[in-house]
């Protein structure tokens, strides 16, 4: 699969991931494999949402920026989420968001080393932070009486639809994240096993050429 169709995928697979009846959705070799309720979302409503995810106007660091712009207003929501006697219990993801800060910094910390040298890590730390508060206030955000929902995501300047939206590019950045990581890793086993083999040779080489020496009664040892 080439770079563009892997981040296609990744697009998609994210996108139908936040959809409401969509149990799982995973990147395959073939394209994206998504388990579904077909009571609740239908296929027209996937291939729709599979049209929207290649049809964005923006690349994932252009979506995640203006993400971050909008963790303001998350953290709002969630505060008065805490505070509203209607939402019972309070998500936890939510609760955790509005009783903590600087969490991207311990969380940029528990990322494997070999993910800091992914392009954007500072940004994808932050947005890995978000995944749980995200997905914790999209179930919110369908479980919750409308009145509630509707009352709070105006009051933050936020809509389900645009919730769904982060979340999907929250999703989608770790996807990238952990793809990026594991192409890494896999060149420097390649790397490091063809350095491996390339000594090997040289020490058989080198082993060979001494033994003929030593067989022909010249005491010089060759060059390793």
């Amino acid at each position: 699969m080439s770079p563009d169709d892997a981040a296609d995928a990744r697009a998609v697979a994210a996108t139908l991931g936040v959809m409401q009846g969509v149990a799982s959705t995973s990147v395959t070799d073939d394209g994206v494999l998504v388990i579904y309720d077909a009571d609740v979302v239908s296929r027209p409503q996937l291939a729709s949402a599979v049209r929207a995810a290649l049809n964005l106007d923006e690349d994932l660091r252009t979506r995640g920026n203006a993400l971050m712009k909008r963790v303001p207003a998350y953290l709002g929501l969630a505060r008065s989420l805490a505070l509203d006697e209607r939402v019972s219990p309070v998500p936890e993801a939510a609760r955790q968001a509005a009783a903590s800060r600087g969490t991207s910094l311990r969380a940029a910390g528990a990322l494997p080393v070999a993910a800091r040298f992914i392009p954007g890590f500072p940004l994808i730390a932050r947005l890995h932070t978000l995944v749980p508060v995200l997905r914790s206030l999209a179930s919110w955000s369908r479980e919750a009486s409308p009145e509630a929902v509707n009352e709070h995501l105006e009051r933050s300047g936020l809509t389900r639809e645009l919730l769904d939206r982060d979340l999907a590019t929250s999703q989608e950045a770790v996807a990238f994240a952990r793809d990026y990581a594991t192409d890494a890793a896999g060149k420097a086993v390649s790397a490091a096993s063809a350095a491996a083999t390339q000594a090997r040779d040289k020490t058989r080489e080198w082993a060979r050429k001494y033994g003929e020496r030593g067989a022909s009664g010249s005491s010089e040892k060759p060059e390793p």
